[in-house]
């Protein structure tokens, strides 16, 4: 199976499975401001999840989740976990598909070295 075919088929699950929840949403009369409040939030943690590594913006990134977490429980506000699910969904995705790949490829890079670099400009100048 090819790369393209399996990003086609994993993106058409995403969708799927997304278009599922929005339609579960609708036909059960469920709190759109409170969807998108949940999916605003968290999409972007979840889509930067390497940005996390720290201690202080972990410490951050928990503490608030648990206040939200709090609040939403208090007032019942029982919708709001779906737009965590679709956050979940798609910023999980673009973390997966986006973000770490580009990460990998700017952590990877080769060390200078001064001996390469004259050995190679005297090859340039002797083949000139």
């Amino acid at each position: 199976m090819g790369t393209s075919f399996k990003n086609i088929l994993i993106g058409s699950i995403v969708a799927i499975i997304c278009a599922c929840i929005i339609i579960y949403a609708i036909e059960n009369h469920k709190s759109l401001s409170q969807i998108s409040a949940g999916f605003l939030i968290f999409v972007l943690p979840f889509a930067f999840l390497s940005s996390f590594s720290s201690k202080t913006w972990s410490f951050i990134f928990v503490f608030i989740t648990i206040m939200i977490g709090f609040i939403v429980s208090k007032f019942y506000y029982n919708d709001f976990w779906i737009g965590v699910v679709l956050a979940a969904i798609i910023g999980g995705s673009v973390y997966i598909f986006l973000t770490r790949p580009s990460i990998k490829t700017m952590n990877e890079y080769k060390p200078f070295s001064s001996n390469d670099y004259k050995e190679k400009a005297k090859k340039f100048h002797d083949n000139k």
